[in-house]
């Protein structure tokens, strides 16, 4: 049966049933006498609209649990009262409630009132409820009266009118049949509510709540909802749905993990002889050679250095993409960040004819909390791209906030933009220049290089960072690029920004004479990693994979250790872990780790092992000067010299 035909079905009775109460009680009322009506009028309003109102009240205030609470209780006797005031208008009737036990007013329609003599008064029981009715005198009025109790507020309730409503019987008898037809049609509707919630408000929200917790969980869910009618088969279809769901997220995170694998492997795979080709090239330069093999070199090592590129945009998308993609939030002296930029890609702008301008606005002592390295990378690729695509012209940089810097930080919007003179971009091209492996047209990539990712990524960082990358531009005249993010903001006192800079800017040499132990199975990248390190003045004993490492430091007089992730016989990580378990002080040595995978979690994975920091491949003198220098800043790493 489907739900209108259940609602038809429950509904007609329910209202057939109304109507006839209304008919009965309309039929009594015409042949009863007049005084016998008054009476029964006035012990009906009492048990039927004064008494179900209190009760009515009373039993919205215990399902809600508030029963004792003096606030709630008041507001709920208030509104009794309020249906009184408009009970009386209505009906020429006085309503009062007074205390049960000491007789005290409590609430009257009346303006002089006074306590009802009820010692003669007619009782029975009405409804299952006790009630006492007769006639009687209130000052100099004679008055009709019906009244009962309501125990669980101590309260008598009393219903009253003068005899002069005996004289108009016909108008009692209409107003009777209106307030019975009211009651009538009111029980009716709260029997269609109740039906209604039963049949189609509470099915609606136990689907509700199961898309809910799909949307959130993305799992199979069941639904109590059983039958035949259209809600009990929408939940049937929701349970298949959230199956599919589930089966399919399953599917996507086992997808996206094996993407993850795959990078994570060919990174390292990659990444492995990439520091090799690099690390021998910059030893290569490091030697006495004739002009030719110097740009034979030079030329070697800047090819490298593109590769390196191109690894790092794919990875970095494929973090982005994957969500793994963490920000790091620091503060820094932004105006000293952006100059400082500017400054070092100015190389390039003089060597493409170009001039690099910078102006910045409110920023001027003042600090910013924002993730450094992100901001940095966003920015670096947008002006080298400026610089790329200008021949002879002008790349201008401007920087701002939207408000004015507090003393306290604050939540603010920093704006960027870096404005070039070169070759513009077609209208149509606007925003397809931020798709991945896109340029503005394929000319663009023959002639100036490029493998279309760096828009993409810088994009993807800004909106990481709260904000977006907007593009205006002509052909011919040139572009502008616009960089939002959100980030937090203070003023601070210009001589100690100045002081703190310096005190930055200060780098701690390396200590000469370290006795370094390198564990790296790769002859060639060991052959690096080794000059680089005797560069900075160590000591290098070299061991080709982790059994070996563990043993030799057991033996002592090392000072530091740069092991290799993967080696034969034993990797690094359980060469870590064996060394940490060392009943001797060496169990303490200095760990940094060498990898060519380039993932967070992956490096979060080899400190847990014990390693004290790590380094990714294609390996740098300066990455490896910054991680001794970041050991000696913790203490943890001495000479033994």
């Amino acid at each position: 049966m489907r739900i209108k035909s259940k609602l038809l079905a429950i509904y007609i009775p329910i209202l057939l049933i109304g109507m006839t109460l209304i008919g009965y009680w309309a039929y009594l009322t015409a042949y009863e006498s007049v005084r016998e009506r008054e009476y029964k009028l006035l012990t009906q309003t009492l048990s039927l609209t004064f008494v179900e109102l209190v009760e009515e009240r009373h039993k919205l205030l215990v399902d809600s649990g508030l029963e004792n609470v003096p606030m709630f209780r008041e507001a709920y006797q208030k509104e009794v009262f309020d249906e009184l005031d408009a009970l009386h208008l209505s009906t020429d009737k006085h309503f009062t409630v007074s205390e049960k036990s000491t007789g005290q007013l409590i609430y009257t329609s009346q303006q002089n009132w006074s306590p009802l003599d009820i010692s003669e008064a007619n009782r029975q029981t009405i409804n299952n409820k006790k009630v006492a009715f007769g006639e009687t005198t209130m000052g100099s009025e004679e008055i009709l009266f019906a009244c009962s109790e309501f125990s669980p507020w101590n309260w008598k309730l009393t219903v009253s009118q003068t005899t002069d409503a005996l004289q108009t019987s016909l108008s009692n008898i209409a107003l009777l049949t209106i307030i019975i037809t009211l009651f009538a049609v009111a029980l009716v509707s709260v029997l269609m509510g109740s039906v209604t919630q039963h049949l189609v408000i509470t099915p609606i929200n136990k689907i509700k709540s199961a898309t809910s917790r799909i949307a959130k969980n993305h799992q199979g869910i069941s639904i109590d909802v059983k039958g035949t009618d259209e809600l009990s088969e929408l939940a049937r279809d929701v349970e298949t749905m959230s199956a599919d769901i589930q089966d399919y997220v399953s599917r996507a995170q086992a997808a996206n993990k094996a993407k993850t694998d795959f990078l994570a492997v060919m990174s390292h795979e990659i990444r492995t002889p990439l520091n090799g080709i690099q690390g021998l090239a910059t030893l290569l330069l490091d030697t006495e050679l004739n002009e030719k093999q110097k740009k034979y070199a030079t030329d070697l090592k800047a090819s490298a250095s593109i590769l390196a590129n191109v690894i790092n945009d794919v990875l970095d998308l494929s973090k982005i993409e994957s969500g793994m993609s963490e920000i790091d939030l620091i503060e820094f002296n932004l105006d000293s960040m952006l100059s400082d930029l500017v400054t070092l890609l100015g190389t390039n702008a003089s060597a493409n004819n170009t001039r690099l301008e910078y102006k910045s606005r409110n920023l001027d002592s003042v600090m910013v909390t924002s993730d450094l390295t992100k901001l940095r990378q966003i920015i670096i690729n947008l002006i080298s791209n400026a610089i790329k695509f200008t021949q002879q012209g002008t790349v201008s940089i401007s920087a701002k906030l939207k408000q004015v810097a507090q003393e306290e930080a604050q939540d603010n919007k920093l704006v960027i933009s870096v404005k070039h003179t070169g070759i513009g971009i077609e209208p149509d091209r606007l925003e397809s220049i931020f798709e991945k492996f896109t340029q503005s047209d394929s000319s663009i990539s023959r002639r100036y290089g490029g493998t279309g990712l760096g828009l993409a990524i810088a994009r993807e960082l800004a909106q990481l960072l709260g904000g977006d990358i907007k593009v205006s531009s002509k052909v011919g005249e040139g572009s502008c690029f616009t960089v939002t993010a959100n980030v937090r903001a203070r003023s601070v006192d210009l001589v100690g920004t100045n002081v703190d800079k310096e005190a930055c800017a200060a780098t701690p040499a390396v200590n000469h004479n370290l006795n370094v132990l390198l564990a790296e199975d790769n002859a060639i990248n060991a052959v690096v990693a080794q000059a680089l390190l005797e560069q900075l003045g160590c000591n290098v004993i070299h061991v080709d994979n982790g059994l070996k490492a563990s043993t030799r430091v057991l033996e002592g007089d090392i000072d530091v250790v740069f092991m290799d992730i993967h080696m034969p016989v034993m990797d690094g990580v359980e060469a870590t872990k064996r060394i940490r378990k060392l009943d001797s002080g060496a169990a303490s040595t200095p760990i940094i780790g060498l990898t060519a995978e380039a993932f967070k979690e992956r490096h979060d994975t080899f400190i847990e092992a014990g390693m004290n920091n790590v380094v990714t491949k294609p390996v740098t003198i300066e990455a490896l000067k910054e991680s001794l220098v970041k050991l000696e800043r913790e203490n943890t790493l001495t000479s033994s010299m």
